[in-house]
């Protein structure tokens, strides 16, 4: 969306102060641990715009709780797996040879949008060291969050999503469905019912790059939009709005188990 059009739709400008207070209102309490997926774009006009979201976020949870986001880096990865677009195989050896490592300090997200970019590289948050599925925190928990993110199994068990599992997050949906919600890739292999395939992926190891092989999921989102609106009419679901964005909240929990039982059937 636009800025003029941004501009249209708001009544009044969205600010740190109403949208804090609008989470407020929907439940999203000091000390809550907030995994975050966003689209700004779906936002009216916003004073401050991604700063001002996160600054929202990080006032109505407090230092004491945690805001997460999955920072994702999907392009730093075997170029002979790339889809949508592929790129001709004699590149292959030029992007072995001259694609930069991983680096969590350094590597932008990839088409994960502009709010968790800026989040990345702001004060005091971590990013896990997954080359291709990191994710960032921001709060009291934000090193056991994103600490022993495992290469092996990205969304899987050793990951920052099995411990926002623990911590009882809540997910929020900003402008975006279910097909944007991470949270279920948890689901996924939780219901063991996939493939392995192998990737790699650049990293530095003693100070050397290397093209680290790794295990990974087949993974499938085509069916979390049904499967995550299943769950919506089970639970009662009301959607809301939060600075003018067509936004869902949920329990995390409730979400991963109900939809890695559906998947396991």
């Amino acid at each position: 969306m636009g800025e003029k059009r941004a501009i249209r739709k708001t009544r009044k400008p969205h600010t740190v102060t109403s949208i804090c207070e609008e989470l407020h209102n929907q439940g999203i309490a000091k000390g809550d641990t907030v995994i975050l997926h966003s689209a700004l774009g779906q936002a009216g006009w916003v004073c401050g715009g991604d700063v001002a979201i996160i600054k929202a976020f990080q006032e109505a949870v407090t230092e004491s709780g945690n805001l997460v986001m999955a920072t994702q880096s999907t392009n730093v990865s075997d170029p002979a797996k790339w889809r949508n677009p592929a790129v001709p195989k004699d590149w292959w050896p030029a992007i072995y040879e001259e694609m930069p490592a991983y680096d969590p300090e350094e590597t932008p997200t990839f088409f994960m949008g502009v709010i968790p970019e800026t989040f990345r590289k702001m004060t005091d948050v971590k990013r896990s060291s997954h080359p291709k599925y990191s994710f960032s925190a921001w709060g009291s928990d934000a090193a056991f969050i994103t600490e022993k993110h495992a290469l092996n199994f990205g969304f899987g068990e050793q990951s920052p999503l099995a411990r926002l599992y623990e911590l009882h997050a809540k997910i929020v949906l900003f402008g975006v469905d279910h097909n944007k919600n991470t949270s279920l890739h948890l689901a996924e292999h939780r219901a063991k019912k996939f493939r392995i395939q192998q990737e790699k992926s650049p990293i530095m190891v003693r100070g050397k790059k290397i093209w680290q092989s790794y295990d990974e999921i087949t993974s499938n989102s085509e069916d979390f939009i049904a499967i995550g609106h299943d769950y919506e009419q089970k639970i009662g679901h009301q959607p809301t709005t939060i600075a003018g964005a067509p936004t869902k909240i949920f329990e995390m929990r409730g979400l991963v188990d109900y939809v890695s039982g559906i998947i396991s059937e």
